[in-house]
């Protein structure tokens, strides 16, 4: 059973400059601004590929970039079996220089008969709190205060 998590925040920039930073120009460029738990972060032909390094469980993710309406981006795994199914990037302008960002994180918990344990008391917290820090730091990165 997949699930999602979803976070947000206000950046105070021009759209064109988060969206700069979740869709890099240049290949092979790392994902500067994902926090620790995002490792090996890298941007290669149109896919964002990290390993989500949580206590007893690491995912690797390839995702690629499924649709760009130039306001909200999703990238998808290629392949089904992809612990981390998908992230998606709304960014809604609310002035020049301000955006609203919402990200949300699909993904298929760990299976097996602890699995829920794991994924309540460990896993859903972390994969949340890395997500935050995400955000977090690419508004400070973006807002240029980093």
């Amino acid at each position: 059973m997949s699930r999602s998590l979803r976070e947000d925040i206000h950046i105070h920039a021009q759209v064109d400059a988060v969206r700069a930073r979740l869709v890099p120009a240049a290949v092979g460029l790392a994902y500067g601004w994902l926090p620790e738990a995002f490792a090996d972060a890298r941007w290669d032909d149109g896919a964002l590929s990290f390993r989500l390094a949580l206590p007893l469980r690491s995912e690797r993710a390839q995702l690629h970039l499924g649709s760009d309406d130039g306001r909200a981006l999703e990238f998808v795994a290629a392949s089904g079996s992809d612990a981390i199914r998908a992230m998606t990037w709304v960014m809604n302008p609310e002035g020049v220089h301000e955006v609203h960002l919402l990200a949300e994180l699909a993904y298929e918990p760990v299976g097996g008969p602890f699995g829920w344990l794991l994924e309540m008391a460990l896993h859903r917290p972390l994969r949340q709190q890395a997500l935050r820090d995400a955000l977090w730091r690419l508004k400070l990165i973006v807002e240029g205060r980093s």
